[in-house]
């Protein structure tokens, strides 16, 4: 009878928690914006890249074919690249010209020195300091002097044999070591391009999680200040509701944010992978949604083990903003930083953070690591139950009471 009455208890409560977030039309609207944030910080930076029009110029001081035929490839790559715009400048002062987020000038002499043997022949560039078109227009710039280099290479190599009577296979000269580059796994084996990136993708995708976290932990915190706001956390704290009932059926409401966000994300990430074009089948989709959900019910408990701690509104929004900038924290380093090369005590500690295998489950299951990602899952999940535990240990009547 009193596991009925337990029961009974538990599943009002959850059911009052979930019939309060459904009705919350903002954090459902704000929990949709969020997940449909990633793809759309994607296709901004990707957007907003081709509709810029920056200038780059080629800045020709030498009249002569070499280096006609230079600026004129370096005209046709920029002209045809997205996001730049090329112009031609004949000038004797071999200066970049105002406006130009980067220049290329080939200084007098520069065709003389190109048809000699022995002379170097000299490309000035010019970028404007700070500007991240600048390096990308260098980057191609690079990319097509490095070609003209190697056939002024092959030109004076050939000259060269010519003279000294000699029959020779110019690209063993040029190019004496020949590297083979091969991707594989982890374990050595050869690992397929759509592996490659689809483990690519899976960091993004793990990073997206963390977009999906903070209306979670918003709304958790909301739940427990709004109780003492309004003053039905009296009416709470004088019920005979056990802690366990109190924390456990607010976090089960709180599930149906979790399978809302989940969906959501499971939209959201067929969304980024047709924008981009990506190779990730349903069930990399799936089990990214699968992550979601229990990294928002991690948070949930989270957050309500802190708000339970700390009295007023203010400090509980501190304390979410702690739980949110630790997630956004690890999901950052995950992009960057390799764990398993970290020394031992290193990972010891970054494991106890959730979020840490989130990422990692999502990293393992794109490379076919079906049983390490299974493992980070199951860790995860014991972490979520263990918060809960700890909330509902922690939770007294009285901290359900206004103080302010």
């Amino acid at each position: 009878m009193a596991r009925l009455v337990h029961s009974y208890r538990l599943a009002v409560l959850a059911r009052k928690e979930a019939l309060e977030l459904l009705r919350d039309r903002r954090s459902l609207a704000l929990m949709a914006i969020s997940a449909f944030l990633f793809p759309l910080l994607g296709l901004l930076v990707t957007g907003l890249k081709t509709q810029q029009a920056a200038l780059v110029a080629i800045v020709v001081c030498d009249r002569g074919a070499p280096a006609e035929s230079l600026a004129r490839s370096l005209y046709d790559v920029f002209a045809g690249s997205p996001g730049f715009r090329a112009a031609i400048v004949n000038s004797s002062s071999c200066r970049p010209p105002r406006g130009a987020v980067a220049a290329i000038a080939l200084p007098p002499g520069f065709s003389a020195n190109a048809t000699a043997i022995d002379k170097p022949v000299v490309i000035m560039v010019y970028q404007v300091v700070g500007n991240p078109a600048a390096s990308d227009a260098l980057s191609l710039a690079y990319s097509v002097v490095s070609k003209f280099s190697e056939r002024l290479a092959l030109q004076r190599v050939e000259k060269l044999a010519s003279l000294a009577g000699r029959r020779i296979d110019v690209a063993h000269v040029l190019h004496p070591v020949e590297v083979v580059s091969e991707t594989v796994t982890a374990t050595g084996q050869r690992a397929p391009p759509q592996l490659e990136e689809r483990a690519s993708v899976a960091r993004f995708l793990a990073f997206s999680v963390f977009f999906l976290l903070n209306p979670a932990a918003m709304a958790v915190s909301d739940s427990i200040t709004r109780e003492r706001a309004r003053g039905t956390g009296e009416v709470l704290a004088v019920t005979p509701i056990t802690g366990v009932e109190l924390v456990l059926g607010k976090t089960l409401g709180s599930i149906t944010a979790a399978l809302l966000a989940g969906g959501l994300d499971a939209l959201a990430a067929v969304a980024y992978a047709e924008a981009v074009s990506a190779t990730v089948g349903p069930d990399m989709i799936l089990f990214h949604a699968l992550q979601v959900v229990l990294a928002i019910i991690v948070t949930a408990s989270f957050t309500m083990l802190l708000t339970l701690l700390v009295p007023g509104q203010r400090a509980a929004i501190l304390a979410t903003s702690l739980v949110t900038s630790a997630a956004l924290m690890v999901f950052f380093s995950v992009l960057f930083v390799d764990l398993n090369t970290l020394p031992e005590w290193i990972r010891i500690l970054l494991y106890a953070i959730p979020y840490i295998h989130t990422a990692e489950a999502i990293e393992d299951y794109a490379l076919g690591y079906t049983g390490a990602a299974l493992a980070h899952t199951l860790v995860i999940s014991v972490l979520a139950a263990v918060s809960v535990a700890a909330a509902a240990k922690l939770y007294k009547p009285e901290r359900l009471v206004k103080r302010e």
